[in-house]
């Protein structure tokens, strides 16, 4: 398994770079480079009137998924977790005693545990991949919503709402 550990975003995108990835804001093709994540507030509304609110999606490759999730902080960690503080109410730790804590390349085979593994990690992946504070390309745009998650047969395909970059907003949390 190919380790992503200290890579920065762009590094890391260049690793994955001959597999399916792609990037869409209204419809449109984007480059990844022009696109940013928001670690704090992500979700958050803003208080500043008339934000100009932008639909994006895109696909992170598959491959990526699965080394993002072997390292040491993400499954892992979840699964140490769930072993020493098991939920069975929840459904991601069902899943994940149910499939017997598999590895990442076993987790994202099985429909259930790959499903639940998606919708948890999919802001962290998603920040990773994309790095937070501005975009590296003007025009940019800034995701701030994950409302839909599939991890689907060539990758993550996440869905969501942002804004363009270079305006200053606040957020709140309502």
């Amino acid at each position: 398994m190919m380790s992503i550990a200290g890579l920065s975003r762009r590094a890391l995108r260049a690793r994955f770079l001959e597999l399916r990835a792609s990037a869409f804001v209204d419809g449109r093709p984007v480059p990844f480079e022009s696109l940013s994540v928001r670690a704090m507030n992500f979700g958050q509304h803003w208080r500043t009137p008339d934000v100009p609110l932008i639909s994006y999606s895109l696909e992170l490759p598959g491959a990526y998924f699965v080394a993002f999730l072997a390292e040491p902080g993400q499954l892992p960690a979840l699964i140490e977790d769930t072993r020493r503080f098991p939920e069975p109410t929840e459904a991601l730790d069902r899943a994940l005693i149910d499939a017997d804590f598999p590895g990442a390349a076993e987790a994202v085979k099985n429909p259930i545990l790959a499903r639940e593994l998606a919708r948890f990690f999919a802001h962290e992946a998603l920040l990773r991949w994309l790095g937070d504070g501005p975009p590296e390309l003007e025009p940019g745009f800034v995701l701030n919503s994950v409302d839909e998650v599939l991890l689907g047969p060539t990758g993550l395909l996440l869905e969501g709402q942002g804004r363009t970059s270079g305006i200053t907003v606040a957020y709140q949390d309502v």
